[in-house]
Parts: C-alpha cells; sequence; structure tokens
C-alpha cells in the first residue's frame, strides 16, 4: 500500500492536524488576530466537513470522496485499530459541525485577543481526537483518541488564565477527567484480562460464544463509569454544571455541542455490541446458570437514562442563572441519547443519533446565543433576560426556537429526533415502552423551564438597558459590532442553526435517512 492510498482515507484528520500546527506558527510569528487565526480554523473544519459529507455519499460532492466505498461498512478482522463506518462518518460530520460553529461564531471575539490562537488552535486540536474516536475499533485506540480531546479541552476551559472562575472550571474538569481516565483504562484492562483482545468486534466475537465471568462485569462496570463521566450521566455530572457555568460561554457551547458527543459515541461503541449479540433467548440476566451480559447492559443503561432525564430536568427547573439551566438541561439531553443504546435495535439507534445531531443545533447554538447577549451587558441571571423577545425581536424569536425545539415541539428538529426515538422504544416492547414514557414525562417537565424563559423574554416589562445594542463589555475590539451587536460570525453560526432546526423539523428526510441507513449497516456489520 503506497502513502497515497493509506492517507486518503484520512485526508480530514490530517486536515486539522496541519490546521491546528499552522495556527500555533501563526502564534509564534506574532500573527494573533482573531480574524486571521479564526479563519484558518473555520476554513479546515469546514473543508474536512465537505469531505466527510462526500464520503456518506452525497452526490454532488461525491469527487471529493476519499474512502473507497469497499472499505465503509466491511466486516471487522478483529485486529485493525480503526474502521470506516457510515454511523462514524455521520458523528464525523456532527463533531466537525459543531467546531465549525463555534469557530465561526468566535469570529466576532474581540479583534486584539492574545489568546485567540490558544482558544482555535486547541478547538481544532479537540476536534481531531474526535475524529479519531469515531473511527474507533480498539477499545485502547478509542480511550487514548478521547484523551487528545479530553487534554484539549480542559486547556480550553481555563486559556483565558486571568479569570479565577475559568481556571477553577479547568482544574475541576482536569481532575474528574483524570478520574474518569483512570476507571476506564482499568476497565479495559480487565477486559484485555478476560478476553484476551481489545478490539471491539474480537470483545463481540468472543464473548457471544456464552456465559461470561465476573471479570467481565466488572471491566464493563468501570467503564460504564469513567465514559459516563464523559457523557454527563447521572450521578456521574455533577462537575459538568460548574465547568459549563465557569467556562468561557462559546468554549461552554463546544463543551455541550461537540466534546460531550464524544462519551456518548464511545456508549455507542462499546456497549451496543454486547447487547445486541450477548443476549440469552428470553432476555433473562441469568438463564441456563450463565450470566448473560446484554440483558444487564440494557437495564444499567436504562436506569442511567431515566435518572439522567428526570434529575437533569428536576434541577433545571430551579435554576435562576441562564447558563446553569442550560447546562442541566444539556444533562437531561443525554439521557434521551442513551435510549436508544439501553434499546439497542437499529430504530433507536437512529433516533439516538438524530437526537446527537439536533442537539448540535439546539444547545451549541444556544449557548453562542447567551454568548452574544452577555456582550452586550446582560446578566447571567434568567430574570436579566426580561424583555429580550420586545426589545431584540430576532434575538428574541431565534432563542424561542431553540428553546421550543429542546423541549420537543413540532415543526422543530427536535419533536422529529424524540418521536424517532421514543417510537423505536415503544417498538421494542417489553420494559423498553417504560423508557419511552419516561421520556415524553421528562419532555413534558422541561416544558415547564423552557417556557419560563419565553414569559420572562416576551411578557415581561423590558429591563433598563445598561449597555448599547452591540457593545463589548471588556477587550480592546471596537465600541459596537455589525449585525445587531452579534457580529457577522456569530450571527451566521445562529442564523445557520435556527435555519437547521425549522428545515429538519419540516422536512427531515434526508437526513433522517442517512441516518437510518447508517444504523442500520452499524447493526448489520455487527452481527
Amino acid at each position: 500500500m503506497d502513502l497515497g492510498s493509506f492517507a486518503g482515507p484520512f485526508l480530514p484528520e490530517i486536515l486539522l492536524l496541519a490546521g491546528t500546527l499552522f495556527i500555533f506558527l501563526l502564534d509564534v510569528v506574532g500573527v494573533r488576530s482573531t480574524e486571521r487565526v479564526g479563519a484558518v480554523a473555520v476554513a479546515v473544519t469546514g473543508l474536512a466537513l465537505l469531505f466527510v459529507i462526500a464520503d456518506l455519499g452525497f452526490a454532488p460532492l461525491a469527487f471529493l470522496a476519499t474512502i473507497p466505498a469497499g472499505q465503509i461498512d466491511a466486516a471487522g478482522t478483529g485486529s485493525a485499530l480503526y474502521a470506516f463506518t457510515s454511523l462514524g462518518l455521520i458523528f464525523q460530520a456532527v463533531f466537525l459541525l459543531a467546531t465549525f460553529l463555534v469557530s465561526l461564531a468566535s469570529l466576532s471575539r474581540p479583534s486584539q485577543d492574545r489568546g485567540a490562537p490558544i482558544f482555535f488552535g486547541l478547538l481544532v486540536l479537540a476536534t481531531l481526537g474526535m475524529l479519531l474516536v469515531a473511527i474507533a475499533s480498539d477499545l485502547v485506540f478509542l480511550l487514548l483518541a478521547i484523551e487528545v480531546t479530553s487534554l484539549a479541552t480542559y486547556l480550553l476551559v481555563g486559556y483565558t488564565r486571568k479569570d479565577p472562575r475559568s481556571l477553577e472550571a479547568a482544574m475541576k474538569m482536569y481532575v474528574i477527567g483524570a478520574l474518569s481516565t483512570t476507571l476506564s483504562f482499568f476497565g479495559a484492562s480487565l477486559l484485555y484480562g478476560a478476553y484476551g483482545t481489545t478490539n471491539l468486534a474480537a470483545i463481540a466475537h468472543v464473548g457471544g460464544a456464552g456465559g461470561v465471568p465476573v471479570l467481565v462485569l466488572l471491566g464493563y462496570g468501570f467503564l460504564i463509569v469513567g465514559l459516563a463521566f464523559k457523557a454527563t450521566l447521572v450521578p456521574f455530572h455533577a462537575w459538568a454544571v460548574d465547568v459549563y457555568d465557569g467556562a468561557p460561554t462559546d468554549v461552554t457551547a463546544f463543551l455541550a455541542g461537540g466534546s460531550k458527543k464524544v462519551g456518548i459515541f464511545a456508549f455507542f461503541l462499546v456497549f451496543l455490541a454486547p447487547i445486541l449479540f450477548v443476549r440469552t433467548g428470553t432476555g433473562s440476566p441469568f438463564a441456563n446458570g450463565a450470566i448473560a451480559l446484554g440483558p444487564i447492559l440494557q437495564i444499567t443503561l436504562g436506569v442511567l437514562a431515566v435518572l439522567t432525564m428526570t434529575v437533569g430536568n428536576i434541577l433545571a427547573l430551579l435554576q435562576k442563572e441562564m447558563k446553569r439551566m442550560l447546562a442541566y438541561s444539556s444533562i437531561s439531553q443525554a439521557g434521551y441519547m442513551l435510549i436508544g443504546i439501553a434499546v439497542g435495535t437499529a430504530p433507536a439507534l437512529a433516533g439516538a443519533t438524530l437526537q446527537i445531531f439536533a442537539h448540535v443545533f439546539m444547545k451549541g447554538a444556544a449557548f453562542l446565543l447567551v454568548a452574544g447577549v452577555t456582550a452586550w451587558g446582560i446578566g447571567p441571571l434568567i430574570d436579566d433576560y426580561r424583555g429580550l423577545g420586545t426589545r431584540r425581536p430576532v434575538v428574541g424569536v431565534a432563542f424561542a426556537l431553540m428553546l421550543l425545539s429542546l423541549a420537543g415541539v413540532p415543526l422543530t428538529i427536535g419533536f422529529v429526533s424524540k418521536f424517532v426515538l421514543f417510537s423505536a422504544a415503544v417498538q421494542a416492547q417489553g420494559y423498553f415502552v417504560w423508557l419511552a414514557v419516561a421520556g415524553l414525562l421528562n419532555s413534558a417537565l422541561s416544558v415547564f423551564y423552557y417556557a419560563r424563559v419565553l414569559r420572562v423574554m416576551f411578557f415581561e416589562e423590558p429591563a433598563a438597558e445598561k449597555f448599547p445594542a452591540g457593545a463589548i463589555v471588556g477587550g480592546s475590539g471596537p465600541s459596537e459590532l455589525p449585525a445587531g451587536g452579534f457580529g457577522y460570525g456569530r450571527a451566521a453560526a445562529i442564523a445557520i442553526a435556527v435555519i437547521a432546526i425549522v428545515a429538519v423539523g419540516i422536512y427531515p428526510q434526508p437526513v433522517l435517512g442517512a441516518i437510518q441507513a447508517a444504523a442500520q449497516h452499524f447493526v448489520a456489520v455487527g452481527a
């Protein structure tokens, strides 16, 4: 195999690596303006996204495809570190889309921000790790790729250095991240001791031969705990709210819209195969004197899903600060996503993936919008948004669409994703129906705190404006930004998100069809 044929399929990863090095090189030579280094980040993530979409089979971009069709969704050999799957490419597109939106919005940051090269360089580097996670087929390779993303995000959270709240958030994330990494690698070592391999396809094949030892249960238990920290699942979620609240809001948008999905996809890779392929005929955890791993994992993940949905929504209902409310809401969304793995069918997997795709536009863009209005001088409390919908109707309507989509209101992408996911749980029958019921009840509960924000924005008297439209609080940029004070980059990112929320909500078939096909391939190849 020549270098070209080997490197071609990894062109998106190579682009991001080159972009990271180039941004840091610009910093070394003294080119530090937000517009210039940000343009590099936007360009490399946008171009990489086009290559990934082409590899997914989008006909108009077929000439950009880099992966031979025969290498996508090919049966695993049991020895490779990586594998190209349609579902993995879908997640690569999700990761790149999240980074593209955050990079585009961050072009509106103060022009002479000295930390701009660090911010954009780490952002692209974290995304490189996320792309590697999406193609991982070996447990150790997967965990190492997660660490590439994790180390970059630790630094991103505290990159401002002079903000004590950001530094505290970074330190909390680092300590919890180190703990979760230790637990994950310990779990992986137990699985290696039980199976003699860390290849995920080989583990699924060996594990399907019969009953499994207690060592395997312990290994998967440690992996659940370690990866649950990354995915912000209850009861391993407490760190996330403080980190989301203390981090710069653009970084929070990246954490919620992008890097959090790494933990969810890791759950797909690590736990879906045992659920699908290690079952007893009765679905009982104990049958014929052997331990059936699949039903045990299904019950465990189902309980985690319900706990995460419920606790996240209840605590969001009690919040008075906007970022903390959105943070708890993001935790509850992880519970919905986990339903797809617990059910373990292709339709459920498609519903969970669509929910993840939707979350980029709903929650990632919501944090970007909060960052924009914070620059106007609006405070952190929900009550500080009084009258925003009447003073800034375009911004108010955009925020309202994001919140309504998060609540699952019809004609939005959030409704479609929840409908597909809950329908799949009902179709699976058995106790999975209760997962759908729990999801519906939690969706109804979330309406209360989203509706409170809408009431404050549209039906309460405006608070006195302390800053003119477009004023920047701090920084050394101009006194005002164009596009209503958001800047062209942030306004464009939010506009893209709003259009996607409505367009996919009204006509979901192109996106949903691609995701459903990828989910079916993923299940078929694993089988």
